[in-house]
């Protein structure tokens, strides 16, 4: 193969590199993309060893394998941090970004059935994000539920106005219930 292929195999290649290692850092994947790594190695190893003649050939290669060194450095810290236990997981990441408490007020239709509806796209949303399946959710039974348990907190514990908001923690997702401040 000719110079520009490999250059286009090298990027190619490490492009999938990238995705493999994000996907193995998020608990997608359960092994290190070592393979693809291999072959990213391979071609820089090569002309490494025998730099091509044409300059310009020289600075693309310059230009990739010094993007290579640097994605393979930050790689192999955040793999030693994941190694010793201190790289948080693609659960606990997802869960930092995913609270959106959002505010549905209890009571009649109108407004509250589109607070409804908000509550229902963040908790979808959030499944997903934590790799959960959501084909089986369905918005009327999940309305019902909420109001329901604001039903249950008007009775129980005498609270007329609640929030409803959508928490992760522990990678679990679920739906929480607070008092509405007035």
């Amino acid at each position: 193969m000719g110079f520009k292929e490999d250059m286009r195999d090298l990027v190619k290649n490490f492009k999938l590199l990238e995705r493999e290692y994000e996907q193995w850092f998020s608990g997608a994947l359960m092994t290190p993309p070592w393979a693809t790594q291999k072959k990213c190695e391979n071609i820089v190893r090569e002309y490494s060893h025998n730099p091509p003649q044409n300059m310009s050939e020289q600075s693309i290669f310059a230009m990739h394998q010094a993007k290579f060194a640097t994605y393979m450095e930050m790689w192999n810290r955040r793999m030693r941090l994941k190694e010793e236990g201190r790289l948080p997981t693609g659960r606990e990441e997802r869960s930092k970004r995913v609270r959106q408490p959002t505010a549905p007020p209890v009571g009649g239709g109108g407004a509250g059935d589109d607070s409804y509806r908000k509550v229902f796209d963040s908790y979808v949303a959030a499944k997903q994000n934590a790799g959960e399946a959501t084909a089986k959710l369905n918005y009327d039974s999940f309305k019902n539920a909420l109001k329901k348990q604001a039903d249950q907190l008007r009775t129980q514990r005498g609270i007329q106005n609640v929030n409803f908001g959508v928490s992760v923690k522990d990678g679990k997702v679920s739906v929480v219930a607070r008092k509405k401040k007035s």
